[in-house]
Order: C-alpha cells, then structure tokens, then sequence
C-alpha cells in the first residue's frame, strides 16, 4: 500500500491566517480538512460525503467534470498523492460561500497521473453551507502549472 499523510495546510500571509479564524471560514476549513483526511485514507465514502451533489470541477487534467465522474476518478486512483502542500493564499466569506484560492503541491502515488513526480497546481475552491448545516465543496478549478 502507497505511503500518504494527510495534507499539509499553510497560510501564505499573516491577514490570511487571521481570516482563517472568521467562524464562518473556520468551518469550511474544518470540511476541507475532512476532506483532506478522507483524500489521504482513499476513503470514497467520507470524500463523497464533503461534495456537494451539484459540484462542479475544472480538472488538472483540463475537462470540466461533475461529481460522480470525480467520485470514479477518485475510486480508481487517479487522485492519490504520497502528499500534498496546500498554500492558502485568499480566503473570503461571501453569504453562505466561503472562496479559497491558492498553491496545492502534490506528490501522486503509482495509479495517478504523474506518478512519482512533484505537481504544482494553482487552485480555487468554493464551499458552500448546505440546508443541513454542514459545508461542502460545490465548485473546484485546479490548473497545473509544473510537472517536476
């Protein structure tokens, strides 16, 4: 079995770690960090439990993707890192929305693209506060910027 650990999460700036603090972005970082958690676990359970049923990615690989396609990607492997280093460089509350953007560093294991390989990727994730009082990931761009 590959080795993984748990995402790293950093803040690029000191005004961004004081955002993190906000209530409402703190709980959407506590759902990307279950989020992060599942990822690290292969737990396609837990992952699908943090999407929201309308979510929408703009892939890496360049294809916009829904949620069940993400799931099928993720359940075949194509989404399992060694590590990653997330770099939060913005985070915003807007209403029932919190905006995160920033640099994700990922290490893929053998059944992912790049395997072995360092990937950089600039991303945007927005979370939404769903009617059940939980947060989940609705919308993702990610755009891979080097392959190491």
């Amino acid at each position: 079995m590959p080795n993984r650990v748990p995402a790293i999460t950093k803040f690029a700036t000191d005004e961004v770690a004081v955002a993190a603090k906000a209530p409402l972005i703190a709980a959407a970082l506590a759902a990307r960090a279950r989020l992060d958690a599942a990822f690290a676990a292969q737990d396609s359970e837990a992952v699908a439990a943090v999407f929201a049923k309308d979510l929408i990615v703009n892939a890496p690989s360049n294809r916009v993707v829904r949620r069940e396609t993400l799931i099928g990607f993720f359940r075949a492997g194509r989404m399992d890192y060694e590590s990653v280093v997330e770099t939060i460089e913005a985070l915003e509350a807007r209403g029932e929305h919190v905006v995160m953007m920033g640099e994700e560093v990922v290490k893929p294991n053998e059944t992912a693209p790049n395997p072995g390989k360092t990937v950089r990727r600039r991303f945007t994730d927005v979370w939404r506060k769903e009617p059940d009082g939980q947060w989940r990931l609705t919308i993702r761009q990610a755009t891979i910027t080097s392959v190491e």
